[in-house]
Order: C-alpha cells, then sequence, then structure tokens
C-alpha cells in the first residue's frame, strides 16, 4: 500500500502527538517511545479528559436541578398581593372546601380585607362545614372582634383562645395553606401566600394542631349554666376569664368598672380557694365549671 508524502507526515505528527514516536536529537531520525511508558501517558491524558468532562457534567447537572427547584417553588407557593386579590381567592377557597378549615386570628387587621369577612363561613356553617379557630387573646380585647367571635361560634364554629398565637394562617382540607406576611401595621400592600402540599404545609399544619391542645376552649352559648352554685355574674367572669381577657377588657364587656372585676375576681379566687387566674383555671376545670 502507498501513501502519499502528505499522508506519512500526517500521521508521523499525530503519533508524536500521542508520544508514541519521537526524534533523536543526533541525528532527527524518529525512533520509537517505550509502548509502557507512551500508552501510561496516553491513560493519563485520557483520565484527565474525563476528569474535565465529569466536572463539566456535574455543572450541568447542578444547573438543571436549580432550574427545576425554582420550577418547583412556583408550584408549591402562590403570592397574592393586595386585599382585593386576597379576598377573592379566600372567599373562593371557603367555598370550594370540603373537609374542613383550621385558622388563627390575630391582629393587625387591614382595612377592607375580605379574609376577615364571615360571609361565606356563616353560610358553610349552615350547612354544616367545620370550622376550627383559633383566637390570639388580644382580639378579643376589642369589642368588635368579640361580638365577631361570639357569632361565629354562635353558629357553630369550634373556637379556642391562647394568650398569643404566632401566625395568621388558614388551612384549607388540608392542600393547602393561606399565610398573611403583610398586613395594616406595615408600609406595603397586604400580601398572603399560600402554601401548596409540601414539607412546610406539613409544618403548618404540625403547628397550628400544637397551639390548639395548649389553648382553652371559648365558651358558646349552649355552655351549662350553674344556677345554685355560682351566681349570674361569676358565670359571665368566669366565660370571659377563660378567654384571657384582662380586666379592663372584661369590665368594658360587663359594663362594670375595672375595680369591681378585680374584686369579683378576688371572690371568686376565696371560693376556689385559690390565689391567681392559672390555679382558677385549673380549679374550674377539676370541678366542671370550665
Amino acid at each position: 500500500m502507498s501513501l502519499s508524502a502528505e499522508a506519512i507526515e500526517s500521521a508521523v505528527s499525530r503519533l508524536e502527538s500521542l508520544g508514541l514516536i519521537r526524534r533523536t536529537p543526533s541525528s532527527d531520525s524518529l525512533a520509537v517511545t517505550d509502548p509502557e511508558a507512551a500508552f501510561e501517558l496516553l491513560i493519563r491524558d485520557q483520565i484527565h479528559g474525563l476528569d474535565a468532562v465529569r466536572e463539566e457534567s456535574t455543572r450541568l447537572g447542578r444547573q438543571l436541578r436549580q432550574a427545576q427547584q425554582a420550577s418547583n417553588i412556583d408550584a408549591l407557593i402562590e403570592v397574592l398581593v393586595g386585599a382585593e386579590a386576597i379576598g377573592a381567592r379566600w372567599e373562593h377557597a371557603q367555598a370550594t372546601a370540603q373537609q374542613g378549615i383550621r385558622m388563627t386570628d390575630r391582629p393587625p387587621y387591614y382595612a377592607g380585607a375580605k379574609i376577615e369577612g364571615m360571609n361565606v363561613q356563616l353560610r358553610r356553617m349552615a350547612e354544616g362545614f367545620s370550622y376550627q379557630v383559633l383566637y390570639d387573646a388580644r382580639v378579643l380585647e376589642e369589642a368588635y372582634h368579640l361580638r365577631r367571635a361570639q357569632a361565629a361560634i354562635a353558629a357553630g364554629e369550634q373556637a379556642r383562645v391562647a394568650a398569643s398565637v404566632p401566625i395568621k394562617l388558614a388551612i384549607v382540607d388540608e392542600s393547602h395553606a393561606f399565610v398573611v406576611l403583610l398586613s395594616s401595621g406595615d408600609a406595603h400592600e397586604p400580601t398572603v401566600i399560600i402554601v401548596y402540599a409540601s414539607a412546610l404545609l406539613d409544618s403548618l399544619i404540625e403547628l397550628f394542631d400544637l397551639l390548639w391542645v395548649r389553648s382553652v376552649a371559648l365558651p358558646s352559648q349552649g355552655t351549662p349554666r350553674l344556677d345554685g352554685v355560682l351566681s349570674e355574674d361569676q358565670q359571665a367572669l368566669i366565660a370571659l376569664l377563660a378567654t384571657g381577657l384582662k380586666d379592663e377588657a372584661i369590665a368594658h364587656e360587663l359594663g362594670v368598672t375595672a375595680r369591681t372585676v378585680r374584686r369579683r375576681i378576688q371572690a371568686l379566687y376565696d371560693l376556689l380557694g385559690v390565689r391567681n387566674r392559672f390555679q382558677a383555671g385549673v380549679a374550674l376545670k377539676a370541678r366542671g365549671w370550665l
């Protein structure tokens, strides 16, 4: 087989680049390189090349995962800005819920926010739909919000109160949750995020359940009366004490002075043989009065 001079020169250059042949310094002739050493160099070059490929594939994989993660976040969290958008979505969520709604209620509020409205809730409860609402005690210190809560409880709401509720949220069918981020106390527009099925939603559900069991039930209109054991004034006082209201707020609800409330509370302590509100709560529960 005959080769052209150009083909031979190209082949020699290729063998030299691979380290399989070398030129001798004395005669500029070609000599064969020790195969073992030559192939060791070739193998090392291939390894370096594979390492570079591996690094590049790792970089591309990282970029892909980041892109997928960003896409997944968009699917797991939705941001609503503005009272109108929030109100519309909240009404729709209540109207289409199938299992039940669990929510917390705490200040601050923003004007005109339908998420605080009750029209849809009252209609759904009239249909037998379940609402569990955990109130921050500060909510019930304001007469308007206290009457709102009493109306909801009378309509069938399961309500409890805690001294402090750290988050304002509403869990719908355990499939998604509304979480209020910004309200009237902030300089920006009202903002809510909707959290869909994820570890974050699971954590919000667990948080609500934990807060719920550590709270106190709000008395309803159906709470058994204790005529002959406690006076009407004492029963009203116990019901308000159970909400965690301060003396001044209780006085406002009862239409008496804060001094009168403190005197009645002390009289209740004397009746129960206790010294403070915590001990009174324990004693009232033990006697079935709370």
